[in-house]
């Protein structure tokens, strides 16, 4: 299946799941932790539409305009996506329960992120180390680009 058509469908796993995730992580982390001061549902809605936003753009958007880097946007992108997946399961089996986003984590996103990166590898639009590079790039990456969209949208909700 062409790389194009597996990034649309990732695209469609991460609006499945950050939809989930506004709608439910809000009440489920102050079940967790209803000491520490969590951001509120509305906040978290909005970095949540940040973050899907620029999913969206690296999809969509990049590979028109910057054929070059659209490979390594996009391998960046599938391992930031497979880290949250598994950050959610790992979640979910730490606090003996179901995280929101775990089980749209575990079905659609992780299968569609590598799915994405064995896409770039067979269209040989990166090689094996490379896609591995990137993926690692990007898994290290999701808690600064959560940390950020949450900052940002407190701002603009100021």
């Amino acid at each position: 299946m062409e790389l194009s058509l597996r990034a649309t469908m990732l695209f469609v796993a991460v609006l499945l799941q950050n939809a989930e995730a506004v709608l439910y992580l809000p009440g489920w982390l102050m079940a967790q932790r209803p000491d520490f001061a969590w951001p509120g549902p509305a906040q978290y809605a909005v970095a949540a539409i940040l973050m899907t936003l620029a999913v969206a753009g690296v999809v969509i958007l990049g590979k028109p305009r910057f054929a070059g880097a659209h490979g390594w946007a996009l391998a960046i992108l599938a391992g930031a996506l497979l880290m949250s997946a598994a950050g959610h399961v790992l979640m979910s089996a730490a606090t003996l329960g179901v995280m929101p986003g775990a089980v749209t984590g575990a079905v659609l996103l992780g299968p569609g992120a590598i799915w994405v990166l064995a896409g770039l590898v067979e269209e040989r639009q990166l090689s094996g180390l490379g896609a591995a590079i990137a993926a690692g790039i990007g898994a290290a990456g999701v808690p600064f680009a959560w940390g950020a969209a949450l900052r940002l949208a407190e701002w603009l909700m100021a």
